[in-house]
């Protein structure tokens, strides 16, 4: 399968490495740590990267897929019929190279604060190093639903609905998080709830000790968080699978 996926994947790189989603993934990614990586009076405060993954990561998520679809949809898809590739494959290489672009994002958070942390008194530590790592791997994994869903969006009813609706989704099923019974297993829920287990910050964006209880209450159950994210992997490969099998027949009708 990788091996097949090699040539689309190089052609979507191709065509945004000096484009719109190369840009938005880099750039939409640097406020927020920037802001709140360096650390006062030898601490590190993590509530900017709480406000990066609730707030700034699915906006530029939903831009970078958006234009990512758009790149083609605009002329008709004659540069993915062009390649001499499976449509299904295609597809495929689209929605992992917006995963790749949302690694990277989250990669330069991590980076900046992994920067930032030689400033404190305690400096870099390898516990801290791999609990930040750990995170961005966790807000690149419960935002992937977004990938296969704004591609759909775009390609069907263009490039407004490929940002707004998975945006809105995301946004609403983030803030609802307090309301759903078992929030680690809704991606859009998962996405603000199960960092609180690797940083020390409330989904609200408030210090883990303003509230010991809830933050406990959320990190606490390892079991839910693994199964949250196992289902925001298999959320983001269902919906890949499902959405590539429909443009498959779409396009060659």
């Amino acid at each position: 399968m990788m091996a097949a996926l090699t040539r689309p994947l190089r052609a979507e790189a191709q065509k945004s490495r000096h484009a719109a989603p190369v840009r938005i993934a880099v750039l939409m990614a640097l406020p927020m740590p920037l802001l709140g990586a360096m650390p006062y009076r030898g601490y590190q405060a993590f509530s900017a990267w709480n406000y990066w993954y609730t707030l700034f990561l699915p906006v530029a998520l939903s831009l970078t897929v958006a234009c990512v679809a758009q790149a083609d949809a605009r002329t008709r898809m004659r540069g993915v019929l062009g390649q001499g590739v499976p449509l299904v494959h295609a597809w495929w290489a689209k929605a992992l190279w917006c995963l790749a672009l949302l690694a990277l994002s989250n990669l330069i958070v991590f980076t900046i604060y992994l920067a930032g942390s030689a400033f404190t008194e305690q400096g870099m530590t390898a516990a801290g190093t791999l609990t930040m790592l750990c995170c961005a791997g966790v807000n690149t994994l419960t935002v992937a639903w977004m990938i296969p869903v704004g591609l759909l969006l775009t390609v069907l009813a263009g490039m407004l609905a490929g940002i707004f609706i998975p945006l809105a989704i995301q946004l609403a099923g983030a803030f609802a998080w307090s309301v759903i019974p078992f929030p680690q297993l809704f991606p859009p829920s998962a996405a603000t709830v199960i960092p609180t287990s690797f940083i020390p910050v409330l989904p609200s964006g408030e210090p883990l000790g303003t509230d010991v209880a809830l933050g406990g209450a959320l990190a606490a159950d390892g079991v839910l968080t693994l199964t949250g994210l196992a289902v925001c992997a298999l959320s983001f490969a269902a919906l890949t699978a499902a959405s590539a099998a429909w443009f498959a027949r779409f396009e060659e009708r």
